[in-house]
């Protein structure tokens, strides 16, 4: 199996930029490597990647460092041959100027680890700050071709840690039969996505989400909450969600969108238990599927809000509903009169 990660150690989502050259970690469960075959791994990367020039290896021993920062693979292979300890570790750095320091530096590395060491899986790591994914691919077919990697046999799982969730869905309304007319071309749908999500943003932003996303043509916001905070951060999202059609109808009337944009905005607010997971740094759950339901069949100028949200009858906008939704039927709600 190989894991790919993000310099934070986050799993990458459909939300983080792919189209720019991002650090990159790799791991490579490839079992009894000894030097000569890191070598032989490390030489073929210089050669799909030509810019670093120079490589120098550090070796760690179970009594020490054997060898530190050398480029000499002779050097290297005849201290081996003598050492009376276990390798723990290898390192290779490469480097594209001939120290580091000056123009290019070293920004790539390969690491070896014959068993667990500090509480990383043995196996054969890389790291590049500087790589694209052609270069990866042409590396990686050597890897694939000649190696056996350790099959972990089963997959990683993760159950969430419960948490306090306010969730709300925002959307277009009509926007996919918008998009499909002719002189309607991706750059402009784009532009009309970016300005909407920065809107909804900008509408949160005395207490921010602790995460949002897209989904499709809306906006995904939510807010892990307590006790604390919990009436703040009801009173943000229902304020914020208040201004969004006045917001939304000044940037229609910008000089950027002249072929028009989508009228009308919906939203869903739900609150409740649900669970934080780490993979995509993301939250699962009814409060958020609720949202989403409360969203799809909301009129324009209102926003329909599940009863489970405290605090919210004092709106004078305010007043009760019964709508149907997908799975649970007639459904009590909050109708917000947001126009």
């Amino acid at each position: 199996m190989i894991a790919l990660h993000l310099p934070n150690g986050r799993t990458p989502t459909s939300n983080d930029p792919i189209m720019t050259r991002t650090a990159l970690q790799r791991h490579y469960p490839i079992p009894n490597l000894n030097f000569r075959d890191f070598w032989d791994i490390c030489s073929h990367y210089q050669r799909v990647n030509k810019a670093f020039r120079i490589t120098s290896y550090t070796v760690e021993g179970e009594q020490g460092t054997l060898v530190q920062d050398e480029s000499d693979v002779s050097v290297i292979l005849r201290t081996l041959s003598t050492a009376k300890q276990r390798v723990t570790k290898i390192v290779a750095r490469f480097y594209t100027a001939d120290k580091a320091g000056e123009s290019g530096g070293a920004n790539c590395r390969l690491m070896y680890l014959p068993a667990l060491n500090d509480y990383q899986e043995a196996g054969l790591y890389y790291f590049s700050d500087s790589s694209n994914k052609l270069t990866l691919y042409r590396f990686e077919e050597v890897l694939y071709a000649n190696y056996e990697m350790d099959d972990p046999g089963d997959t990683d799982i993760e159950f969430g840690t419960p948490c306090e969730v306010l969730a709300a869905v925002v959307d277009m309304r009509g926007f996919s039969s918008f998009c499909e007319q002719p002189n309607i071309e991706s750059p402009y749908t784009c532009g009309l996505m970016t300005a909407f999500y920065h809107m909804v943003r900008s509408a949160f932003f005395r207490y921010p989400p602790d995460m949002m996303k897209f989904l499709g043509d809306g906006v995904l916001s939510t807010w892990q909450t307590s006790s604390e905070d919990r009436e703040i951060a009801v009173r943000i999202c229902i304020d914020g969600v208040k201004s969004l059609n006045q917001k939304w109808a000044e940037v229609r009337r910008g000089p950027h969108f002249s072929h028009g944009a989508p009228k009308d905005i919906g939203c869903g607010m739900c609150f409740g238990l649900a669970s934080r997971i780490t993979v995509g740094d993301d939250y699962l759950g009814r409060p958020i599927n609720i949202a989403s339901r409360l969203c799809s069949v909301c009129p324009p100028g209102h926003a329909y809000v599940d009863k489970s949200v405290p605090g919210v009858t004092s709106d004078p906008n305010i007043k009760e509903a019964r709508v149907r939704i997908k799975s649970f039927g007639d459904y009590p709600v909050w109708s917000l009169y947001t126009d």
